[in-house]
């Protein structure tokens, strides 16, 4: 039976929905952890041919993040395109002697320069559950604590009562900023308004989002050494798992126990997580 016209030349053209120029860059033999470094001090030093062989190694995983944002409002060669920019911007900072892989690295760096093509590109950005979750708690919360101060919550008040920190809350706001009156929420003691303050945040360096995914893997080793309870109190008002996020009355309802108990509770956790930090030389971390 004959083929149909042109048919082989799309199978040459197109592989899983990815064009064949693309999949080829997913062909090269992935490095070790030890090439990596090596390949990095070199092309720290100006080694064009190190700093090739680096972004041609990695360019599969600039292709396989570039497919978990398909379906979005930028083509998939855009994404991938934004992505080696990214991977490329990884290859220049990386440094070796910091100890993570630089497959690690990289990964924040694709992830930020796609994410932020999107954002310029698509007028429509899709908000997390949690994040919507948070800003009716905010609401909800911003009118209370009114009412029982008789002023404007700040935003270290706020936050403190949602259980995250305070660039995350900056971050809530600026989300929501139609929905939330930002002038009205005082950031600190001076008084100054939080649109101001939003407006003067910076984008996170990648190689702290690297760093704070490390923080949180011995965060949680340390938190094997609470009691069930405690873990759960210190999980929930650190923020340390985003769809749970609640305020104290909120996990004294789940617990059973009053506000007071379990701010009791979480003091007593956080005392007891930095003793094992100091122990383990990990004092930083907490």
């Amino acid at each position: 039976m004959q083929r149909p016209i042109g048919s082989a030349e799309a199978e040459s053209h197109q592989t899983d929905g990815i064009p064949s120029y693309l999949s080829r860059l997913t062909q090269t033999p992935l490095l070790t952890s030890e090439e990596e470094r090596e390949l990095s001090r070199r092309a720290r030093s100006g080694d064009e041919a190190a700093r090739k062989r680096l972004v041609e190694a990695n360019m599969r995983l600039v292709v396989n993040i570039a497919k978990q944002y398909r379906h979005r409002a930028v083509a998939f060669e855009d994404l991938v395109q934004e992505g080696a920019i990214g991977l490329m911007s990884a290859v220049e900072r990386f440094d070796p002697d910091r100890g993570f892989r630089f497959s690690t690295y990289a990964t924040h760096w694709i992830r930020q320069t796609i994410s932020r093509a999107i954002d310029v590109k698509s007028r429509t950005i899709r908000l997390p559950a949690h994040v919507s979750d948070l800003h009716r708690k905010l609401a909800r919360l911003r009118e209370t604590m009114s009412a029982d101060l008789g002023r404007d919550p700040t935003a270290n008040e706020l936050a403190y009562e949602l259980g995250i920190s305070q660039q995350r809350f900056l971050f809530l706001l600026q989300s929501f900023q139609d929905a939330v009156s930002l002038e009205s929420v005082r950031a600190g003691m001076d008084g100054a308004s939080l649109r101001s303050s939003i407006c003067e945040k910076q984008t996170i360096d990648p190689e702290e989002g690297v760093l704070d995914s490390e923080r949180s893997q011995l965060l949680e080793k340390l938190l094997e050494e609470l009691t069930e309870r405690e873990r759960r109190v210190v999980k929930i008002r650190l923020g340390l798992e985003e769809a749970e996020v609640g305020l104290l009355r909120d996990v004294g309802d789940e617990l059973r126990l009053s506000r007071e108990r379990v701010r009791q509770i979480e003091i007593q956790a956080i005392r007891k997580l930095r003793e094992i930090a100091r122990r383990r030389r990990l004092r930083d971390m907490i």
